[in-house]
């Protein structure tokens, strides 16, 4: 019997992250944890615990004990540091936006050192999913049509292969696409002249989509957004190219800063990420063993709580 621990998106929280595996080794000494990504970025000032986050997921991974995944936030830190080999240019441009997101961790290692390009490194051999049988894990979205077609690009083990770094930031091209999905979720265009803004007050004119929905039919049930942004998704029909993914198979997602009580968002996906980067919401964790090739669920377990 295997015992699995998906973990969501820490963001440099540390003392949550001490909190939350205190709470599982109380309960088993036999977890795998299994860090669906984003282990890093957050506010300025959450400086010195991106490193404590770093090197306590990195020891767990080193021993065996853990498997993590690629965030969307480690791979853009990867074309943050990496510049391409013809025009000298980052490969993720270094905007003002793209800086903001990024600082706590820049301020952490110190831009462009020795300890810097030790977790790009890193974050380089993070695969960008696991499929262990019976459950499987994704940063953002499992998509078989991308799995499959996203096959040549990676090595053995799902990691993305040093060749194909700077076709994975090339706008437009399959990889970027692809890496696109997996890592941050499917998007839908609104229609013509409606748009709205996000978190960050960048206007958007694409929604996020909650592709685990099949019984969504408007725009707004669609829309993966913050709650004071719903009212802003207009309440019309959805165009009759929209397909909704499923999943056969149980899956295991982080990235969607989802709000309330934990529970799945479908028959078959689950969401660990409640927003653990900000305040006092607890880092969460879904919890299952499998044991002859059979699943069975425990549950949730937060870094403030032993409920499952």
């Amino acid at each position: 019997m295997t015992r699995y621990a998906f973990i969501g998106d820490i963001h440099g929280q540390y003392a949550k992250l001490q909190a939350l595996l205190a709470i599982l080794q109380a309960e088993s000494a036999d977890w795998f944890y299994v860090f669906v990504g984003d282990l890093i970025d957050n506010k300025r000032g959450i400086t010195e615990s991106q490193l404590n986050t770093l090197e306590t997921v990195k020891s767990l991974v080193d021993s065996k004990k853990a498997l993590c995944l690629m965030g969307n936030h480690e791979f853009n830190a990867v074309g943050w540091a990496l510049r391409h080999q013809k025009t000298g240019q980052p490969l993720r441009p270094h905007t003002e936006n793209n800086r903001k997101q990024h600082q706590a961790f820049l301020d952490a290692v110190t831009e462009n050192s020795a300890l810097h390009q030790k977790w790009i490194t890193w974050f380089q051999s993070l695969p960008l999913y696991a499929d262990f049988g019976a459950i499987r894990a994704v940063h953002a979205c499992w998509d078989e049509a991308v799995i499959q077609a996203i096959q040549p690009y990676l090595k053995a083990n799902n990691v993305i292969a040093e060749a194909y770094w700077e076709e994975a930031f090339e706008k437009n091209s399959p990889l970027y696409n692809m890496t696109e999905t997996l890592l941050k979720g499917p998007e839908l265009a609104l229609p013509e002249g409606v748009m709205f803004h996000d978190k960050t007050g960048l206007p958007r004119k694409n929604i996020r989509v909650r592709w685990w929905l099949p019984q969504a039919t408007t725009y707004r049930q669609l829309a993966q957004v913050p709650p004071d942004a719903e009212s802003l998704i207009p309440d019309l029909p959805l165009g009759k190219g929209y397909a909704p993914l499923s999943s056969e198979v149980p899956v295991v997602i982080g990235h969607y800063t989802l709000h309330g009580e934990p529970a799945p968002l479908s028959e078959n996906v689950i969401c660990t990420d409640y927003n653990a980067a900000k305040g006092d919401n607890p880092l969460v964790a879904y919890c299952c063993t499998i044991e002859s090739g059979c699943l069975s669920p425990k549950g949730f377990i937060f870094s403030d709580s032993n409920v499952f």
